[in-house]
Formats: structure tokens, C-alpha cells, sequence
């Protein structure tokens, strides 16, 4: 039935032969909303009505004609589904005959991850209507006329609030919880204590006494800090049902409780709920990949919240996550999600798991999701040594497997993520970013506008296997909810990696190739344009090595570099502010040169310079006399760089500018973001920042026993302290003389207690705690935070 011609093959010859533009054959085959799966053949007069339709015809045609090119047309209209589409390596194209899913021209096929209901309301108490649904039917997202409603909660949503849209100290106190009837199928969703992503609890229950019954709190790596004591809110409380848009479902009684906004006509309107959590699954294999298979133009909406699955710990980073998302890839390769829109999602967007090469996303709009938007992450089979407690136990030096690279293959490798526009992800999840990068190599991430988000715009969760290219992004309005992070944010810690710096030293030292075993290549962050106004532009953390930096400009918060190897920060502007270098390794291969800073460096436990950090532009004489003071920038100088229009964004410098002297290169600054016609014109761009020349910020230091101390008072020393907070006495310099000494304090210290005695500031230390050493009271101990974590020193 599918057999091309041998009349068709006569005209292709014909056409070689006589030089003639050559036109493939190809077949299509058409879907929509009013096909039919039983009767029709998949024509434009008589389609076929879902994916799984179409995809026997594909498979029919496909299975005598590889080579041909196959295209199916969605018309518009709404596509409500009950199950997953799932493609098998059954369902591949081939290079010469891919086989495409997409949007019949000029209509956009809507694709649903859930129903419609016809509900009877009936007036119940204060503004609030019920109605009976379906036995058996549980649901926690709902939609009126299209917008999504308020899961009952408290605090009361409030748009305006940026953490978590309300947050209540009192939420699960026992004065709250002894009004709650049945709290059973609630949460408890709270911000870690340091603000380091969150944790999310189902209540079960209470106890004979009353209290609360929970489950969770895996989706966080990092638990050891505890859960914050203010930044939390309750939901799905069917006493907390007291605010317009709010609902709660009686899941015993199937019964709807809604208080809908004023206006809303209920009996007319278009009530829907979520109960899909996944749309598009591709799963292959290695040996049997899905090949050259797309979905060009849909409109994917509505799933369910997954983040009571996010348990899966990735490595030692910060990070758990859940291997999911509404179109999903395992075993994948040149296969793409293009042009499509994604919005109303409850967990992560498109996902790559394990294998997959050569796949992409590209110019996908997606917005207004529970978790991350993309997400590339390998397989811990692949890793050699894994460790998944990101500051317990290390590799040892006898089981450290010093063979490079990856042990398999199951990791997503030259993958791309292009010309999409990412906002307003992590609405439910905390721990999330725009792109997510973990356990893979060679991952290109190029040209994508990211904003509006509660952690970082892109992730690299460690340094397992770099080789990335991070350029053109327009990444800003980042770490709204959490902090310690940057609008690019990366950790290291990879196999060699020890959490004390002097270890790590002595490893290296002993063996400098260590540095490479996860690392097959750099990774290169270029040309972007950067802006974290709670956090770093760009954040290289813990052990983050090999790699080049260049040609980026960041409009807020500078660069931050924490210990690590190999780093190469070239040709970058940072707008009113500069580099800040934590707790830098000996021999670290450093190199910082022919960059154009606002300021002065913000050094932090600095004791081992790089190798060059020299011939940069600094925008006062100030900022560079006290760089030299450092040793550093012997040749850099300092004045007007002659930006060509700074208010404007355009931050090259003109042709007269002495800039050139020190190497300097322009680069263009109207590349970065999404390219992509339709949504260059919906994405938003980043607040420029009026070019200031700041003065040096004094910060008092205080003598103490021969050393010095200080408030914990920025977020640089919080961030490179690992404090969760900005309490508790520094150590600047080590106490020589004294007492203290015997207690083996160490410069970088953070003091917490002295004996029992909570040690808040210096100003408290000084009058209560020091008065201890000198009225002859015996000091039993002192407690610091050493290492990111409590250390008792006797």
C-alpha cells in the first residue's frame, strides 16, 4: 500500500541527472480532535483522532519505506489525554527519513493533562459553593476558565510576597493545628534553614496528642542545616479554605469546596483538573536508541505536581530530583522538542535521562511550572566513586578510581538547549533552575532568555563530565527565593575533591592529573549577559574547575570563584563590582586577566593567589591601589573605560579607550537571549544598572588575644564560611597569645559558642563570652563552624 512508484524513482533519477533541484518524497499523515482512531486512514479529510493513531501508521509506512520522510499534522483544537504517548525505537526515523509530530500550519494543537468537569454547584457558607465530583477522583491542580486556582492554604496567597507567595511562622504551631478536623493528605512545604532550596511534607495525620504526622523532606541533599524556622506555609487544609480562588477537595466524601473570585459565573464556567503527570515519553536504549524523531509547534498543559517524588540525590551536589517531566527522553538520539509551549506543568518540563545524544530543545517556551525547565542528567552507574552526602565522608585514597572519564554510557552527551524562553519555573520547587546540567557532557546551552525564578537560571550540579558551552544566554531576576547562588550557578566536589582545602592540596600536589579524572574538557561560559541581585552573576562553588570564562558581561554581582582548578576569567565586564575569591586552593592554575571591573576584588580566606591576575581595567584608582596592595594587577591601570552607551546596555568601550591597551576585545551586546522572532518579542530584559564608582565599604575588625575578629555581616563571608546565616563571630586573624590559643582556633572560624554561651556578634563576645578568659572562669569548650559544619574544640 506504502510502496513509493517506480514511477517517483524515474523522476528523482531524471532530476540527478539533469542537475535538477531535487524534491524527497514524503508522506503525511493527519491528527485531530474530531478523527477517529477506528475507521479513518489518517488523510486530511479523514484523520485519526491521538498520537497513538498516528503512530501505527507511521509504523506501517515506515516498515517497507525507512527512508522516507514522514510528516503528521496536528490540527488545532484540544487534545485531552488519560495516558502517556510512548515512542519506542520502533517508532525512529532515519537520518534520510525522519519522522516529525507537528502543528498543522497557522493552528496550535493544545495537548491536556486532564479533564473537564460538570459539576452541579450548590451554595455552602462565606462565599464558598460545593459540588459532588466523581468517586475515586483525586486531583490537586484545578482550572477555571483557564487559570489556575489556590490549593486551600495558610497563609493566604499573596502575588507580591516573593518567597513561596506568603509565609507563616505559626503554620503548623499546635494552636494552628488543634482546629484542623482532618489534616490528613495536607502539606508542609518550608525553605531549608539556609536557604538552600526547600523541603516538602505530606501530613498523614496526628497523634493521640494532637501533633502533626509527616512524610518527606528528601528533596534537598543538604539536610544537615535543618528547615527554616519563619519561611513555611500549609496547604490542601480544608479550615484554611478562606480566601477567594481558594478550593479544597473532600477526597471521602468527593465533594469540591470552592470560593471562586467575584464574577466568576460557575455554572458557566469551564472547570478542569490535572491528574497527567507525563505526556511524551521517549524510551530506547543505547543499542536501540529512538533516532530522528520530533514534536514541532504543540502547546503542552496541565500535569500534576511531582514533588512528593523528588527524593533521587544527585551526586554531592545540593540537588535531589525527580526523573520526570512532561515529555520525557531515555535512550534518544537527534531527537528534538522544538517550537513548543509548555505551561501549567507541575513538576519538571522536558527532561533527558541517562543516554541520549545529539537531542535538543529549541525554541520552546515554557513558563509557569512546578520544577526545572530542562533538565540533562546522567546516570549514577556512570560515575566512578560516587558519593551522594556532599560534605560527609570523601573518596578515599584507596578506593579513588583513578581512571578518567565516565564507566558507561548513560549519561546525556552533545545535547542542546536553544532558543528558548524560560520564566517563572519552580513555582512548587525551590531547588530547580532553567537548565539543569548534571552527569553529562558536551551539553551546548546557547541563546536561551532566563528569568524570574527562585534559584539559579542554569545548574551544573559537579564537575562530572564538563566540556559544556554556556553563550549568548540572557539569564536575570534569579535566586528570588533562596540564596548563596548565582544566576549561573556550579559546584565541583568531584571524586578528588575533599571538603578541607589542606587535603584537597595534598592530593593534588601528589598527583595535579586528579584534577581531570571527571573532567574530559573545559566547560566555556561566553558571552552571556548575567544579573543576580541575590547572589553572584556567575557562582562557581565548591571545587568548580576547568574552566573559560570570557566575554560575558555581568551587570550586578561579579564572579564569584570558591576553591577550585584551572579557571580562566578573560575579557569580562562586571558593572559596579568585581571578582570575589574564596578560600582559594595553593597551585590552583588561576588565571584573571583583561577584564574591566567596577571595583575592587572582595577576597574571602585568600592566602594562594593564581597564576596571573593582571592587565585589568579598573574603573577608580582606589579599586586598583588596593588590589596591588594584594600583589595582584601590577600592570593593570584604571580610569573611564569609555563605555559606547551605558544606559543604553551597550557597554563596548569606543575606539579612543585605553582599554586597548591591555588586549581588550568588544564583543557584541545585542546576541544575548532568544533570537527567535515570537519570543524576542515576549521576553523581557534585565534593569541596567546606572555605572557607579563605588568607595571601599569599611568593616570593623577588632584585636583580640593577638588575632582579629568581625562580625559575620556579608553574603560573601555567609556564602564562604558555609554559614547558614549572618550570626556568630569571624576569626580574620588567628589569635596568637592567651588562652584562646589552646583552643586551636583557626583564621575563617566562625564562633558560636562559648562553652553554652550563644555567641550572636562581636559586640556580644567582647562584653559576655571574653569575660570568661579573664575573670578565671573555666572555658570548656568553644563551638565553631569549621568546614561547614559544628566543630566542639576542648
Amino acid at each position: 500500500m506504502y510502496k513509493i512508484s517506480l514511477l517517483l524513482i524515474f523522476v528523482l533519477y531524471v532530476q540527478v541527472s539533469f542537475g535538477q533541484k531535487i524534491t524527497l518524497p514524503q508522506q503525511f499523515f493527519y491528527v485531530s480532535p474530531s478523527g477517529s482512531d477506528a475507521n479513518n486512514p489518517g488523510t486530511i479529510d479523514k484523520p485519526v483522532a491521538t498520537f497513538e493513531g498516528a503512530q501505527k501508521l507511521v509504523h506501517n509506512f515506515k516498515t517497507e519505506n525507512a527512508n522516507v520522510s514522514v510528516t503528521v499534522y496536528f490540527r488545532g483544537g484540544k487534545y485531552y489525554r488519560a495516558q502517556s504517548a510512548i515512542f519506542t525505537s520502533e517508532d525512529s526515523g532515519t537520518e534520510a527519513g525522519p519522522v516529525k509530530y507537528m502543528a498543522f500550519p497557522g493552528e496550535v494543537p493544545l495537548v491536556l493533562g486532564g479533564k473537564q468537569l460538570q459539576l452541579n454547584w450548590k451554595k455552602h457558607k462565606d462565599g464558598i459553593f460545593k459540588a459532588e465530583v466523581s468517586k475515586g477522583l483525586i486531583f490537586e491542580s484545578l482550572f477555571v476558565n483557564d487559570e489556575e486556582q489556590v490549593l486551600a492554604r495558610y497563609p493566604n496567597y499573596d502575588a507580591e510576597v516573593r518567597i513561596f507567595n506568603g509565609t507563616a511562622e505559626d503554620c503548623i504551631s499546635e494552636e494552628k493545628v488543634k482546629d484542623w478536623v482532618n489534616p490528613a493528605d495536607g502539606y508542609f512545604h518550608v525553605i531549608h534553614k539556609a536557604l538552600w532550596g526547600d523541603f516538602h511534607y505530606k501530613i498523614t495525620g496526628t497523634n493521640e496528642n494532637g501533633e502533626l504526622q509527616m512524610e518527606g523532606g528528601f528533596q534537598n541533599n543538604r539536610p544537615e542545616n535543618g528547615i527554616h524556622p519563619k519561611l513555611r506555609f500549609v496547604e490542601n487544609i480544608f479550615e484554611e479554605l478562606d480566601a477567594e480562588r481558594e478550593w479544597y477537595l473532600d477526597r471521602n466524601e468527593s465533594i469540591l469546596y470552592f470560593k471562586p473570585a467575584a464574577g466568576v459565573d460557575l455554572q458557566r464556567a469551564n472547570i478542569e483538573v490535572a491528574y497527567l503527570e507525563n505526556f511524551i515519553t521517549l524510551t530506547g536504549t543505547e543499542t536501540e536508541p529512538v533516532k530522528y524523531l520530533s514534536f514541532d509547534g504543540f502547546h503542552f498543559n496541565r500535569t500534576i505536581r511531582t514533588f512528593m517524588k523528588t527524593k533521587d540525590k544527585l551526586l554531592r551536589s545540593d540537588w535531589a530530583i525527580y526523573r520526570g517531566g512532561a515529555v520525557y527522553f531515555e535512550g534518544t538520539e537527534n531527537c528534538s522538542i522544538e517550537n513548543c509551549g509548555f505551561s501549567q506543568i507541575g513538576g519538571n518540563a522536558v527532561f533527558m535521562n541517562a543516554y541520549n545524544r545529539y537531542s535538543k530543545v529549541e525554541g520552546c517556551h515554557i513558563h509557569d511550572i512546578g520544577a526545572s525547565a530542562i533538565c540533562f542528567v546522567g546516570d549514577t552507574s556512570a560515575v566512578r566513586n560516587p558519593k551522594f552526602i556532599p560534605y560527609g565522608p570523601p573518596v578515599s585514597d584507596a578506593e579513588l578510581d583513578r581512571t578518567r572519564g565516565p564507566k558507561n554510557n548513560k549519561y546525556p552527551a552533545y545535547c542542546v538547549a536553544a532558543n528558548n524562553l524560560l520564566h517563572d519555573f519552580g513555582r512548587v520547587e525551590k531547588q530547580v533552575a532553567g537548565v539543569q546540567i548534571s552527569m553529562a557532557a558536551f551539553i551546548t546551552v546557547s541563546h536561551n532568555s532566563i528569568y524570574d525564578c527562585p534559584r539559579s537560571g542554569i545548574n551544573i550540579s559537579e564537575g562530572a563530565w564538563g566540556g559544556h558551552t554556556i553563550e549568548f544566554n540572557d539569564v536575570f531576576n534569579t535566586v528570588l527565593e533562596t540564596s548563596d547562588h548565582g544566576s549561573f550557578n556550579s559546584w565541583g566536589r568531584d571524586r578528588f575533591w575533599m571538603v578541607a582545602n589542606a587535603q584537597t592540596e595534598a592530593r593534588v600536589e601528589a598527583d595535579r592529573s586528579l584534577i581531570f579524572l571527571d573532567l574530559l574538557a573545559p566547560t566555556i561560559i561566553r558571552n552571556n549577559r548575567m544579573r543576580c541581585d541575590h547572589g553572584w552573576d556567575i557562582d562557581l562553588d565548591d571545587g568548580s574547575s576547568y574552566y573559560y570564562i570570557y566575554n560575558n558581561l555581568c551587570l550586578n554581582k561579579g564572579i564569584k570563584l570558591r576553591e577550585g582548578y584551572l579557571r580562566k576569567v578573560e575579557n569580562n565586564i562586571c558593572i559596579n563590582n568585581a571578582m570575589h575569591p574564596h578560600v582559594w586552593l595553593k597551585n590552583n592554575g588561576d588565571i584573571i586577566r583583561g577584564n574591566i571591573f567596577g571595583t575592587r576584588f572582595f577576597p574571602i580566606r585568600v592566602e594562594h593567589w593564581g597564576t596571573e591576575i593582571d592587565y585589568n581595567w579598573f574603573l577608580s584608582d582606589e579599586a586598583l591601589a588596593e588590589n596591588q596592595m594584594l600583589g595582584l594587577d601590577k600592570n593593570s591601570r584604571a580610569g573611564d573605560p569609555l563605555f559606547a552607551n551605558a544606559s543604553k546596555g551597550d557597554f563596548r568601550v569606543l575606539p579612543e579607550s585605553d582599554v586597548f591597551m591591555l588586549g581588550w576585545k568588544n564583543f557584541p551586546m545585542d546576541e544575548f537571549g532568544v533570537q527567535k522572532v515570537e519570543l524576542k518579542e515576549l521576553a523581557k530584559t534585565p534593569e541596567i544598572p546606572e555605572v557607579i564608582v563605588t568607595k571601599k565599604d569599611k568593616q570593623n575588625t577588632y584585636d583580640f588575644y593577638g588575632g582579629q575578629i568581625k562580625n559575620l555581616e556579608t553574603d560573601g563571608e555567609v556564602s564562604a564560611t558555609g554559614m547558614h546565616d549572618k550570626t556568630g563571630v569571624l576569626v580574620v586573624v588567628t589569635p596568637t597569645f592567651g588562652k584562646v590559643p589552646d583552643f586551636d582556633l583557626h583564621k575563617g572560624d566562625v564562633i558560636l559558642k562559648v562553652n553554652n554561651h550563644e555567641v550572636r556578634n562581636v559586640s556580644f563576645f567582647l562584653s559576655e563570652a571574653t569575660n570568661l578568659f579573664e575573670n578565671g572562669t573555666k572555658v570548656n569548650s568553644i563551638t565553631v563552624w569549621r568546614n561547614q559544619g559544628e566543630v566542639i574544640l576542648k
